[in-house]
């Protein structure tokens, strides 16, 4: 190939990075050109169907402006006026398109006030959270305005947490009922700042017995604790209402707790797979809490 014509080929992308400044005086003009790194904030690689629902939004001076989309190497290419402040793009995937709610964004919402939320099942009343929930911001700088194009990476971190619940001699203590576990502390939303907010929520994981008095939960996904807030494992049974004589039933707390082992409250942060234990046989009941691999390699702390 002519050497030449090379060297034109690679100035294209930049020109295009050029083509959306407002006018011919490109003193003021902020260009990067970014692309999402292959693998997360600790080191795993990004799936297929995660780069497939990727979106890119671009905010300026804290006001969302456009999505961004990708060019066919997978990188966004993004220019504006560094007169207006600086930038941010944030880019957010999942595992499953339309797994969670996403705000529709109009020009100029502050990015607080956009957010990812989670679903409710019309149904069951269940909230859902996809297990791959990735959120990655890159910030840019109106310094770097008439430099030329910026490159950078942005790393992914995968926002949501997973909790399973193990409770051991429930029937032994507490009778053979028909026991729901409730998992409060959490909250609906995450902005596209990062940061976690919106309603309180309470999972209510579906559970069975196994092996001989074991209680164990279907594992939840759920956005991390908001600073300053806890879990809580709440377990209720089903009371016959008006003393027996109806079959309506109405639930009734055996107990709850939302300590540790060592009298500390229990938070879950982002990319956490944990299991929290309770043995009703304990003088207090108190959470121990681990790594789920660990609880399922029988490496389980007494």
């Amino acid at each position: 190939m002519n050497l030449r014509y090379y060297h034109h080929l690679l100035l294209l992308p930049l020109l295009s990075l050029l083509a959306s400044c407002i006018n011919d005086d490109y003193s003021s003009c902020v260009q990067y050109s970014l692309t999402v790194s292959q693998t997360d904030s600790i080191g795993n690689a990004l799936t297929a169907e995660v780069k497939g629902n990727m979106m890119a939004y671009l905010f300026i001076d804290g006001k969302f402006d456009r999505i961004v989309t990708s060019d066919p190497d997978g990188s966004y290419k993004i220019s504006y006026d560094g007169k207006l402040g600086n930038a941010s793009l944030v880019a957010i995937g999942t595992s499953q398109k339309d797994s969670a709610n996403m705000f529709t964004p109009a020009v100029g919402t502050d990015m607080n006030a956009m957010s990812v939320s989670v679903k409710r099942d019309s149904i069951t009343g269940e909230y859902l959270l996809p297990s791959s929930l990735y959120y990655g911001t890159y910030d840019i700088s109106s310094q770097t305005a008439g430099s030329g194009a910026v490159y950078g990476n942005i790393i992914m971190k995968n926002k949501p947490a997973r909790l399973h619940v193990v409770i051991r001699q429930l029937k032994q203590y507490f009778g053979d009922r028909d026991y729901r576990v409730e998992l409060s502390g959490f909250r609906s939303k995450m902005t596209y700042s990062g940061k976690i907010t919106g309603d309180s929520i309470v999972y209510s994981p579906s559970s069975s017995f196994e092996g001989a008095d074991q209680l164990v939960t279907k594992p939840i996904n759920t956005f991390p604790t908001q600073d300053g807030e806890y879990l809580t494992v709440s377990v209720y049974c089903n009371a016959s209402a008006n003393g027996g004589k109806s079959r309506a039933s109405a639930k009734s707390l055996i107990w709850d707790t939302n300590r540790d082992i060592d009298g500390n409250l229990v938070k879950l942060n982002s990319g956490d797979d944990k299991v929290v234990i309770v043995d009703c046989s304990s003088r207090d009941l108190v959470l121990t809490v681990m790594p789920w691999a660990v609880y399922t390699q029988h490496v389980v702390i007494p």
